[in-house]
């Protein structure tokens, strides 16, 4: 039996291995980059015999760049003037990027204030609401520069002091405007902020509009692991984006997705505009291998096996799909209508159902569902519509065990898995997956698929999708590896799966507690 679940069931918001330094991925390099500066330059007061003489002019140059270090943010730094007239100075000389009265900057322009002939005492470079620039100065306080990116469409206005070497203080301001893209590049992740998940659960970003320059949004995602892995992104047209690692997670990682695309050039009039932080916890190993040809499903919790379960898979017009399926959301309760995956009222096989303990594997449709009406069948004969049918007890238990991100691996059926039908990001060797990067190679671990399969030495990460091929090894977790103690996970509870399914669409991963509607197929 198979169903559909609705649109807004879901809301986005290892091991002590040695691995070789040279298949570690490169850090990425800093930005460089190069504005118009404007500079300002006062000529003080130069007394001579009793006769004042004043002079004002303006000084040009070149923009200076600050140091590599940066020392805390500009603020409210300034001392007291001294009087030391008898001292003669040069003025302050302003260099400001962007340029007084500039329009259109970037969003990812450096805001810098430098100095020359004295000291900056403070900057602020804060928008209409109030809203302050972060940034820092240079050990010597000579240059000032900003630290996050600049909002669209918005006025910032600079005002910069500084002292000459004499003590004498010497101000200065602008202002400049920023450009307004064609798009904002947003975006909703899964796993959800604080939740745990199985070992299979690939990161996924899903944007809200095109994708052109892959690359360099790719180079602003970065993932940390308590449990280091290695992995990579593999793009799925202009909007989503996954990543994953090599093999499976390891049991009890705290991984942390930092999209930091603030201010990040997407393409084609493309800005990001936010950076986004999300952490979740690897729950423990659900990995479940339904055998059509024996009728059986094998789930294994940790490695150890946990329950054997009489099972019914697909019937030969209806073969349930073999390969990798990642558990996709859980509901305890479906109504499953045939007319949404093709199966109208008036065919002989219609069927409209009021369905329990569901477990989705895939997005056309198919679930480890409870099956009262096929009890007999289980462990014989497969006759569901290609849902892996199962008795209400063990249906129940399975519904209680699922985490999303678990493994259900399907095997001996003549239909395959289609990549996307699904989060099936596990049925592509390793090169495959890292060819769907945007980046170079050297960027990427350089690991050949024989490399990831021996790494793991158990099958763990990979598992063939040809039809009727099982694999039989299965992963047993390595003793826990000492490491130093992280951050725990934010509190937010996991998310309560939706408990509706309509329609045959994908949904994006979101999560929402809805009531049962009409849907799917049994």
């Amino acid at each position: 039996m198979t169903g559909q679940p609705h649109d807004d069931g879901w809301e986005i918001g290892g091991g002590d291995r040695r691995i070789p330094a040279d298949v570690l991925p490169k850090h990425r390099a800093p930005r460089s980059r190069v504005r118009p500066a404007l500079r300002h330059g006062l000529l003080g007061l130069l007394v001579a015999g009793g006769l004042a003489i004043a002079t004002a002019a303006a000084l040009g140059g070149c923009q200076q760049r600050a140091p590599a270090g940066l020392a805390a943010a500009g603020g409210n730094q300034t001392s007291a003037p001294t009087s030391r007239t008898s001292v003669s100075a040069l003025p302050v000389d302003f260099t400001v990027s962007p340029a007084d009265k500039a329009t259109g900057v970037p969003l990812n322009a450096d805001v810098t204030v430098s100095v020359q002939h004295g000291s900056l005492t403070l900057v602020s470079v804060a928008d209409g609401a109030g809203h302050r620039l972060d940034g820092g100065m240079d050990a010597d306080h000579h240059t000032w520069r900003s630290a996050e990116a600049l909002q669209p469409g918005t006025t910032y206005h600079v005002v910069a002091e500084a002292e000459d070497d004499a003590g004498q203080a010497a101000t200065f301001s602008s202002t400049f405007s920023t450009m307004q893209p064609s798009k904002v590049l947003g975006m909703r992740i899964a796993p959800l902020e604080g939740e745990t998940v199985g070992v299979g659960m690939p990161i996924i970003i899903y944007f809200t509009a095109p994708v052109t320059d892959k690359a360099a949004v790719e180079r602003h995602l970065s993932v940390e692991a308590s449990m280091p892995v290695l992995g990579a992104w593999h793009w799925y047209g202009d909007t989503e984006v996954h990543y994953r690692p090599t093999v499976y997670w390891p049991v009890g990682d705290q991984v942390t997705l930092h999209a930091d695309l603030a201010g990040v050039d997407a393409g084609r009039g493309v800005w990001g505009t936010e950076n986004r932080t999300v952490h979740f916890t690897i729950g423990d190993s659900h990995i479940s291998v339904v055998d059509a040809r024996t009728h059986m499903m094998t789930v294994r919790i940790n490695g150890q096996v946990a329950r054997v379960i009489p099972v019914s898979t697909g019937r030969d017009k209806y073969p349930t799909t073999s390969g990798v399926h990642v558990v996709l959301e859980k509901a305890q309760k479906v109504i499953m209508d045939s007319a949404t995956v093709g199966i109208p009222k008036g065919d002989p096989d219609y069927y409209y159902e009021v369905v329990y303990w569901n477990v989705r594997i895939s997005w056309s449709g198919e679930f480890v569902h409870a099956a009262p009406w096929s009890v007999a069948d289980q462990g014989r004969v497969n006759v569901s519509h290609g849902c892996v049918n199962v008795s209400p007890a063990n249906a129940e238990w399975f519904y209680n065990l699922s985490q999303r991100g678990d493994i259900v691996q399907v095997v001996g059926t003549p239909r395959g898995l289609e990549s996307g039908n699904g989060w099936t990001d596990w049925n592509m060797p390793w090169s495959q997956w890292v060819a769907g990067s945007a980046l170079p190679a050297n960027e990427n671990p350089r690991l050949s698929d024989a490399d990831v399969v021996a790494a793991e030495g158990d099958g763990f990460g990979y598992y063939s999708p040809t039809p009727g091929v099982s694999n039989n090894r299965h992963w047993v977790p390595p003793a826990p590896a000492t490491r130093p103690a992280t951050p725990t996970p934010s509190s937010t509870p996991s998310p309560t799966p939706s408990s509706h399914a309509t329609g045959s669409a994908k949904p994006t991963p979101t999560v929402s507690a809805g009531s049962p509607t009409s849907s799917g197929s049994g």
